[in-house]
């Protein structure tokens, strides 16, 4: 079930580092479009904003995106994206029923903490 999503964000590359930049978002799209074929995660969701700055959406199942993420390929992938786009980030989130989930546990744990 697809209820979670990577969600990377970015905006410009680093001064004199546009071709690496280029160059770490074209291996991106090959590595989540390899995972997506592979039944991993699906297709990769580019949102480019009029101010430079700009998302990435990876949607999936939770524990098939924390396999991508904790991955030697992906770690390597990153490391070297960072050196191209400082700014980039990524959040490992949940969407849909995965928010609903969420938020019963969040609500379950604050009442057993007596803070709800």
């Amino acid at each position: 079930m697809m209820d979670s999503a990577i969600v990377f964000t970015y905006s410009r590359a680093a001064l004199g580092r546009e071709k690496e930049a280029f160059e770490a978002f074209t291996e991106s799209m090959a590595f989540f479009g390899t995972a997506a074929h592979d039944g991993k995660c699906g297709e990769p969701i580019n949102i480019m904003g009029t101010t430079g700055h700009s998302f990435m959406i990876i949607p999936g199942a939770y524990d098939a995106l924390s396999d991508l993420v904790r991955s030697d390929d992906f770690r390597e992938l990153y490391t070297k994206a960072v050196f191209a786009v400082p700014d980039l980030g990524y959040e490992l989130g949940a969407f849909g029923q995965g928010v609903q989930d969420y938020m019963a546990r969040w609500a379950r744990v604050g009442t057993e903490l007596a803070f709800l």
